[in-house]
């Protein structure tokens, strides 16, 4: 078990850096993704690399930034893959609202694959756009990174001036402090002298005065990609090298790097490459009145010349074929050679027609699907807004449903509370009526009871009075007193009566 445990720590101390970054794409590997963009072998940020990321993971984010990638990687040598490689990372975007805070990083991708297509103007106005929102969006790293690709688009267009402007200001703005991680910081500032390479060695092409600055910033750049052994940065810069030494006859100081380039080469299986090298050294040679060299050169150029694509070196060759072959006397097969090389030529124009067309229908598909992005676009927004609209109705019912609910409990308390109340009322009159008659029956029974009480008094006064007036005089006082005493007893039940009826009242 110890064992067990034991190995898999190891397994995980060697993969734990690694792994996590290929489950995901966060923030921080998405400048690698505009940074490392060559495919060699010092650049694990490859299309194999990203085509395992696909292959694992289903995140709209991953799989955008992954198209993106491979995308930036392929548009140098496959046009038509990384065409539709863009489409699908438009159709990403186009359908997942999470994604819409990326379209600087698609605008910055579709210029590089516009410059490739021989767009530069719709390139340059796309990378003025990503520049733009990475700046405003205080995203310093990619807003450098913005620019370099605006130099590389610069020196493709032949705006030379620009790009050379826009250098310098990469140059002064450079800061280390602008990148999370150092080594997209290396990356960036050998890429920069790698495009400054490039800018010079385009311009002694043109201008031979300025091969002389053109050698001193391409040796610069040299020593530091040995330094950070970057390998395609100091191959690239080699070459350039080697190339302004052929331009300017140094054939003793080409050679060594020529070939040095040429091993490279052969190792990474780049033909093309390799009959351009055979090429100018088969020439370099022969300057340098050394024919053997230069026959084997020959003989080799001669084998890799249908895959040269290049008509320049083709006229290089065909031109120190002919010298080499006049020097040698041997014009069969001078020439043989020559024919097979304007077969050549032939097939380059064949291929750039090819190329041509696929670069016409790239381009076609990439505006289709631009159409078709805008057309799901606005369905998206129709689709938003019909969720809205879905929404605020949905909202609308649970408020009259709330308010409805809350009415029906309302009325529910009140409805209890009057039935309460009907049932005190009715409580209460039943009390009340009840006392009601109870009181009448007392004030029955007393008007019976002084009924009775005042008959006897009544009969005696009218009994008196009829005495009163048939009475002599001498009799009337006792007959009067008699009368007092019937009226007291009179008042007294008036008075017993009252009493009665005030009980009554004072009780309701």
């Amino acid at each position: 078990m110890k064992i067990f445990c034991l190995i898999v720590f190891i397994v995980f101390l060697t993969f734990h850096e690694g792994f996590g970054e290929r489950l995901t794409i966060e923030d921080e590997a998405i400048i690698n993704i505009f940074l490392n963009t060559a495919e060699d072998s010092n650049n694990k940020y490859s299309v194999a690399y990203y085509d395992s990321i696909l292959s694992v993971n289903k995140k709209p984010q991953d799989i955008f930034f992954s198209h993106l990638a491979k995308s930036l990687r392929l548009s140098i040598s496959d046009i038509p893959t990384a065409t539709q490689e863009l489409i699908g990372a438009k159709t990403w975007f186009s359908k997942e609202e999470s994604l819409k805070k990326y379209k600087h990083y698609l605008e910055l991708a579709e210029a590089n694959l516009y410059q490739y297509l021989g767009k530069n103007g719709k390139a340059d106005l796309l990378t003025h756009q990503s520049i733009e929102k990475f700046e405003e969006n205080q995203n310093d790293a990619m807003a450098l990174i913005s620019r370099m690709y605006k130099v590389r688009n610069y020196i493709s267009w032949g705006q030379y001036e620009k790009g050379f402007d826009e250098m310098e200001y990469l140059f002064s703005a450079i800061n280390p402090n602008v990148f999370k991680e150092k080594h997209q910081f290396e990356k960036f500032e050998m890429t920069l002298w790698n495009h400054k390479a490039t800018l010079w060695t385009t311009i002694s092409n043109l201008h031979r005065d300025s091969i002389a600055s053109a050698l001193k910033v391409l040796q610069h750049v040299i020593n530091l990609a040995k330094e950070k052994r970057d390998e395609h940065a100091y191959y690239n810069t080699t070459g350039n090298l080697s190339y302004l030494y052929y331009l300017n006859q140094e054939y003793q100081k080409m050679i060594p790097l020529a070939l040095e380039d040429l091993s490279y080469s052969i190792e990474k299986n780049s033909v093309e490459s390799v009959g351009g090298l055979h090429t100018v050294l088969a020439d370099s040679y022969l300057q340098l009145g050394m024919k053997d060299s230069a026959s084997y050169h020959i003989k080799k150029a001669e084998h890799y010349s249908k895959y040269l694509k290049n008509k320049y070196i083709h006229q290089i060759f065909i031109d120190v074929a002919q010298r080499y072959y006049a020097s040698t006397g041997n014009l069969e097969a001078a020439f043989e050679s020559l024919n097979e090389q304007y077969e050549a030529i032939n097939e380059i124009h064949k291929s750039i027609a090819q190329i041509n067309f696929d670069l016409s229908k790239a381009e076609n598909d990439l505006s289709q699907a631009e159409e078709r992005i805008q057309l799901l676009d606005s369905k998206n927004r129709q689709n938003i807004i019909i969720n809205w609209l879905l929404g605020l109705l949905l909202l609308s019912i649970g408020l009259l449903a709330f308010n409805f609910y809350r009415l029906h409990r309302t009325q529910k308390k009140f409805r209890d509370k009057l039935e309460q109340m009907n049932h005190s009322l009715e409580s209460e009159i039943e009390r009340r009526t009840k006392k009601v008659v109870e009181q009448s029956e007392k004030i029955k029974a007393a008007a019976y009871h002084n009924s009775h009480r005042t008959r006897a008094p009544v009969a005696r006064l009218l009994g008196l009075v009829d005495i009163l007036n048939t009475e002599i005089p001498s009799e009337r006082e006792e007959i009067a007193e008699f009368i007092r005493q019937s009226a007291r007893e009179i008042d007294e039940v008036i008075i017993d009566m009252n009493e009665v009826l005030s009980d009554r009242g004072g009780k309701y």
